[in-house]
């Protein structure tokens, strides 16, 4: 049977036409994330005290820690540019009292949100740690983030940063996708000490710092001291310590920070020559939870740097 010409075309249309439908069905791909501007801090010092380093090396070592947890957490990061950003700013404090020109100064960078960041320094005994989040198109700001950070240590200071970095999804919640992804990633560093002091006072230093911190030891395998006795033969000890807090594994789980293999906690502890050398496995990176990451990173550190003392 032959097809007219006619019904040919009509066939090829609605074919067409329903391939057309197809492709505003289907969008090729996700909308992208946000792209974020971290502007320098600024340093707001009210102690009228000599500025220390310390001071301005937190205050300049802050836009760095801040745009990194976004980046991780799934957002663009836009480059700044430092000249730009002193034409922008007319004076002490002024992109935090005119978001329109810190917005202006956004446009400029290309980015989607302009992130204006200053340390807040009351007394020489703390200060805040304190985020402005500017809509670019609208020129107003969002919502502004303030943590407390006691002392002039680094540690302090980024342990604040990034419980900013953790709130900002809330606000933009365009990169959740990105970011829950971002917190699969289960790699984890090593760290390690290295002491000059007797195994066995290691281990007894190091039971006594689990316990100090609330964590409960859950086995401790000598392994190499097992080694030896199979083979009837000296080598050298090795200790694995098993503990754990059974809070801090619950909200681990619940928040999907960290693979079920990373608990307990272990810390291994074994003789190379005449070193002792302590290892832990630190939990990753998670910058939608970063500040409880840090925290537990930070005990296993210090249980690890009390045995090595």
């Amino acid at each position: 049977m032959r097809i007219s010409l006619s019904l040919k075309l009509w066939l090829l249309s609605l074919l067409l036409a329903f391939c057309s439908l197809q492709t505003l069905s289907f969008p090729a791909s996700a909308s992208a994330p946000p792209k974020i501007a971290v502007l320098e801090f600024e340093l707001h010092d009210f102690t009228q005290l000599p500025t220390p380093p310390e001071e301005l090396e937190r205050t300049q070592a802050a836009q760095n820690i801040l745009a990194e947890a976004l980046q991780a957490a799934g957002y663009h990061l836009v480059a700044t540019d430092k000249q730009l950003q002193t034409q922008a700013n007319q004076g002490f404090g002024y992109l935090v009292n005119h978001p329109a020109k810190a917005a202006e100064l956004g446009k400029a960078l290309q980015a989607d949100y302009v992130l204006v960041g200053r340390v807040q320094k009351p007394s020489f005994l703390f200060a805040y740690l304190i985020v402005q989040v500017i809509e670019v198109k609208t020129g107003k700001p969002l919502v502004e983030f303030s943590r407390e950070a006691k002392g002039e240590t680094m540690g302090a200071t980024r342990r604040a940063l990034l419980q900013i970095a953790a709130e900002i999804p809330k606000i933009l919640p365009e990169a959740t996708a990105t970011n829950q992804k971002a917190s699969l990633n289960f790699s984890a560093p090593i760290y390690q000490k290295n002491t000059l002091k007797d195994f066995d006072t290691v281990i007894d230093d190091l039971l006594f710092a689990i316990s100090q911190h609330n964590f409960r030891l859950t086995e401790q395998a000598t392994i190499g001291q097992a080694i030896a006795a199979r083979e009837e033969k000296s080598f050298p000890k090795l200790t694995v310590l098993h503990f754990c807090n059974l809070t801090y594994a619950q909200a681990l789980l619940e928040k999907n920070i960290a693979s079920p293999l990373h608990m307990p906690c272990r810390i291994s502890v074994r003789q190379i020559n005449n070193q002792v050398v302590i290892e832990t496995l630190l939990l990753p990176n998670n910058a939608a939870e970063q500040a409880f990451v840090d925290e537990i990173n930070q005990i296993l550190q210090e249980i690890v740097n009390t045995g090595a003392a």
